[in-house]
């Protein structure tokens, strides 16, 4: 990001009354958040009368920023950006957020050193410096001790809460990634349990002109399940990318675990057959609760 004008820091003191009453659109009760981690009846929710911007579950800026980091992440590694990032309005249009939530995201973004900020140039993505190819086919969960077969859920030992339903205007990075034409897609978060001990949190985001009925009926399992069973095929992952990030403090409640912990953190584009894009979305492991195996296919 260019430099800004002295009324436009980054830490949003000066924001202004607009900015100030989206995000608190964004985060109803902002001032009383409870940071505990969500526990049933969450496990059973309906999505009522899904329209943008309406949201299941959690609510807070922090989940926004989370979210809209992930997509600054990608674009990032992905080598988008070859200069500075773009103005902040820029990013703003880009991702389809607020100004305190995308300052929250560059925050994030900072202390996972993914920026670095150049006086009088601006702020600039850090990419990685190596790449290393795991190649593999799909997005598997195995489970210890256990036999394959089915859905991975149809073990007692895992447990999935979904924290989120929405269906939301795509950004940009998501379009691009599915290969839209239109622009609704709906967006699912979840928090993923075995024997009752958070493991990850995944994210999807669903193309709605491929699936326009997917929470047509309360969304109470996999996303990955149900597009099975709607497309009659499991997906593949024609992309998969495996970094180690530290835990922001939403995500470290989330999985039960210390601020700044490593985890694993995953982006992924899964299609079917044809090669047609049907989920794109990032995942946080618990790095003392997961092993990332590939395998020659």
């Amino acid at each position: 990001m260019t430099d800004t004008a002295p009324t436009d820091h980054v830490d949003g003191s000066a924001d202004d009354d607009r900015h100030q009453d989206q995000d608190r659109h964004l985060d109803p009760g902002h001032d009383h958040v409870d940071l505990r981690r969500p526990t049933p009846p969450w496990t059973d929710m309906g999505i009522g009368a899904v329209a943008p911007g309406h949201w299941i579950g959690f609510n807070r800026r922090s989940d926004a920023a989370r979210q809209v980091s992930d997509l600054i992440r990608a674009d990032i590694v992905a080598g988008r950006f070859t200069g500075p990032l773009p103005y902040e309005w820029e990013l703003l249009d880009l991702y389809g957020t607020t100004r305190n939530v995308l300052r929250a995201a560059l925050t994030l973004l900072k202390e996972q050193r993914l920026l670095t900020r150049a006086p009088r140039s601006g702020t600039f993505g850090v990419r990685p410096v190596a790449s290393v190819s795991l190649a593999r086919t799909t997005e598997e969960v195995t489970i210890y001790g256990e036999h394959a077969g089915g859905s991975v859920f149809d073990s007692p030992r895992l447990s999935i809460v979904h924290l989120c339903v929405q269906l939301v205007p795509a950004p940009e990075t998501v379009r691009r990634n599915l290969e839209m034409t239109g622009s609704g897609a709906y967006f699912v978060e979840s928090l993923i349990s075995f024997d009752g001990e958070p493991s990850r949190v995944r994210t999807s985001w669903v193309p709605q002109e491929r699936f326009p009925d997917l929470v047509s009926a309360p969304l109470t399992e996999y996303v990955p399940d149900v597009l099975v069973r709607r497309v009659g095929e499991r997906p593949v992952a024609r992309r998969l990318l495996l970094s180690t990030v530290n835990a922001d403090q939403w995500t470290a409640d989330l999985l039960d675990i210390d601020p700044g912990q490593a985890i694993f953190h995953i982006e992924r584009l899964m299609c079917l057959a044809d090669g047609t894009p049907v989920e794109y979305g990032f995942s946080r492991y618990r790095g003392d609760r997961a092993v990332i195996d590939s395998r020659i296919v």
